[in-house]
C-alpha cells in the first residue's frame, strides 16, 4: 500500500509540473507581439525544413538566391516585357491618372513612382548645386537613368547593385545615353556598401530592401554614407496583418521570395529610428500595388496569348501566372503593405 501511495504522489507531482509548464509558456507567448512570434516560427521553420527556408541564415546563400531571382537574361527579359513595357524600369507603378487600358501603361506608372519619390527627396533636403545622391539596390539602373536625365543639377548618381548582368546593363544604358560621366555603377551590398561616409545628399531605394538580409543593417548602412541633413527615400512591399492571415503563409511567401527580415511598415519605421533617422514616415500606397499585379498578370496572359514572341521560359510564365492571381488575393486579405518610408539626418552628427 505504501508503495502505491507514494507512486500516486510522484504522478501527482509530475502532473501539477507539466501544467505549471504549460501555463509558463501560454503567458509568454501571449505577451510577446504577433510580429515577434512570426519572426520566432520563421527561424524555427528554417531549423525544421532546409528544403524550403534553407537560405535563411545564411547571408551568402541569401544573396546567391537573390541573384539567381534576377540575374539571368530569361528574368531580365521577363521583367523587362512585364513591368517595363519593353523598358528596364521594372518597378512597381503608382497608378494616379494613368489608363489601364493604354499601350504602355505599366511602364508609365513605374517611371511616375520613380518621379514621386524623387520629389519626396527635394522636399526633404536641398537639392540644389552639386546634388549627388545612390540608388541602392539600382537594378538595371533605369531609375537613375531617368533621373539624371530629368534633373540637370544631379551632378553624380551611384548605382549599387548585387548583381552583375544588371549592372552590365546598367552601364551600358549610361554610356549609350551620354551620362556615364554623371553615373557610377559599383557591385556590392546595401548592407555593407563599399562608399564613403556622408557622401551622398540622398539615398534611394526603389523595391529593393524586401531583398535585405538585415533591415536594421541595411537603414544603418543608408544612413553613414548619407551627409548630415540628407534625405533617406524608399519603398518596397512590407508584411502585412490582415485578419486570419497565417504565419506560415507568410512564412511561405517570405522563403520563396528571398525575404529574410520580413518587417510590418511600423517595423520598418522604428528600425530606421533605432539607427538615428529621424522624422521618419510611411506613407501607404497598398492600393498602387494591387493594380500592379492586375496588370502584369493580364501582360502575362496577354504574352502567353501571343505565342510568346520574346521567347521567355514558359514555366516562368505559367508560374508567374498563378502567382499574380495569388497575389492580388493576398493583397485583399492584408498578407502585404506597399509604400514608400521617408526620412532624414540630422543636420549635425
Amino acid at each position: 500500500c505504501m508503495v502505491i501511495i507514494t507512486l500516486a504522489m510522484i504522478l501527482k507531482t509530475i502532473i501539477l509540473l507539466l501544467l505549471h509548464t504549460t501555463l509558463i509558456n501560454a503567458t509568454t507567448s501571449s505577451s510577446i507581439p504577433s510580429s515577434q512570434l512570426r519572426r520566432k516560427m520563421t527561424t524555427a521553420a528554417a531549423q525544421v525544413d532546409p528544403s524550403i527556408y534553407g537560405k535563411s541564415g545564411d547571408i551568402s546563400k541569401h544573396l546567391e538566391g537573390v541573384k539567381k531571382q534576377y540575374d539571368t537574361q530569361n528574368k531580365i527579359e521577363f521583367y523587362k516585357q512585364v513591368m517595363g513595357d519593353g523598358t528596364a524600369n521594372i518597378h512597381f507603378g503608382k497608378w494616379d491618372n494613368v489608363d489601364l487600358d493604354q499601350e504602355g501603361a505599366y511602364g508609365k506608372a513605374s517611371e511616375q513612382m520613380t518621379d514621386y519619390m524623387f520629389q519626396l527627396v527635394s522636399g526633404l533636403c536641398d537639392c540644389e548645386g552639386d546634388f549627388k545622391y545612390v540608388d541602392l539596390g539600382s537594378g538595371t539602373g533605369a531609375a537613375a537613368l531617368r533621373l539624371v536625365k530629368m534633373h540637370p543639377h544631379i551632378k553624380h548618381a551611384t548605382c549599387l547593385n548585387l548583381c552583375d548582368e544588371q549592372n552590365a546593363l546598367a552601364t551600358k544604358e549610361a554610356a549609350e545615353a551620354g551620362l556615364a560621366s554623371r553615373i557610377e555603377v559599383v557591385t556590392g551590398t546595401y548592407e555593407d556598401a563599399p562608399l564613403e561616409d556622408d557622401k551622398y545628399d540622398a539615398c534611394f531605394s526603389q523595391d529593393a530592401f524586401v531583398h535585405a538580409f538585415e533591415k536594421k543593417q541595411a537603414f544603418k548602412e543608408a544612413f553613414r554614407i548619407t551627409k548630415p541633413g540628407g534625405a533617406f527615400v524608399w519603398c518596397d512591399l512590407m508584411c502585412g496583418s490582415g485578419e486570419g492571415v497565417s504565419d506560415e503563409e507568410l512564412q511561405t511567401f517570405a522563403a520563396t521570395n528571398m525575404v529574410n527580415d520580413w518587417l510590418s511598415p511600423e517595423e520598418n519605421v522604428a528600425a530606421c529610428q533605432a539607427v538615428g533617422w529621424e522624422d521618419v514616415k510611411f506613407v501607404d500606397l497598398t492600393a498602387d500595388i494591387r493594380i500592379s499585379f492586375q496588370l502584369m498578370l493580364k501582360k502575362v496572359e496577354k504574352i502567353l496569348a501571343d505565342g510568346n514572341p520574346a521567347g521567355i521560359d514558359e514555366k516562368l510564365l505559367a508560374s508567374y501566372k498563378t502567382n499574380l492571381g495569388n497575389r492580388i488575393t493576398q493583397v485583399d486579405r492584408g498578407v502585404f503593405k506597399w509604400g514608400v518610408v521617408h526620412a532624414k539626418k540630422p543636420a549635425t552628427k
